[in-house]
């Protein structure tokens, strides 16, 4: 999700608790929202005259007026990007503990996002987000879901067999069965019977 579709679906779940948001949709947004941060305050020091009274309007300067603003969307994707990762929208009260509450966040922000369903819903990742891991029967632009039957540890087994001597019958075994994966894929005739003669 680049930057400008991350904005608008923050800003069109203004109010929305429920759901889930990648964390490309929080990032971006988080770096939006600091960009317009930085150019409020520099906005406020250009205008700002010591001769002219203080006024306690927030609307009167544009940093305040941009906390005000954000502050609701901020909260709601916040909530969503906790959805994500499979953690209770109460995990913001984390952000409130003192020293160590925002580098507890901040981890939390940046966790991998559930792949699936979970209990929040399905990933955020269809119509205009990643396409990665997305599936969909009925949309054939999303990108199937990978196979999940491949054991990553299968090879470290084999390791451990190198070493063992090899025995006649399994070399006969395996000249066997390359006679048959021989006859059957280059010469395409029919498999060899159990037993039958090479």
């Amino acid at each position: 999700m680049g930057p400008i579709r991350a904005v608008d679906s923050v800003f069109s779940k203004f109010f929305t608790l429920r759901g889930r948001a990648s964390r490309s949709e929080y990032w971006w947004f988080q770096l939006m929202s600091v960009l317009i941060l930085c150019a409020a305050v520099a906005g406020d020091l250009w205008l700002f005259d010591p001769a002219a009274p203080l006024t306690l309007n927030p609307f009167a300067y544009f940093t305040s007026t941009w906390v005000i603003v954000i502050f609701i969307p901020q909260f709601t994707v916040t909530v969503r990007r906790l959805h994500d990762s499979g953690k209770s929208g109460l995990w913001y009260l984390t952000f409130l503990l003192p020293f160590v509450g925002w580098l507890f966040h901040l981890v939390t922000m940046l966790l991998p996002s559930d792949h699936g369903d979970n209990f929040y819903g399905p990933p955020p990742f269809g119509g205009g987000g990643s396409r990665y891991m997305a599936s969909d029967p009925g949309d054939p632009t999303l990108t199937p879901r990978r196979p999940r039957d491949h054991n990553p540890y299968a090879g470290y087994a084999l390791l451990d067999q190198a070493n063992r001597p090899v025995t006649a019958e399994m070399q006969a075994a395996r000249k066997a069965q390359m006679q048959d994966y021989y006859r059957t894929r280059v010469l395409g005739q029919a498999p060899a019977e159990d037993g039958a003669a090479a």
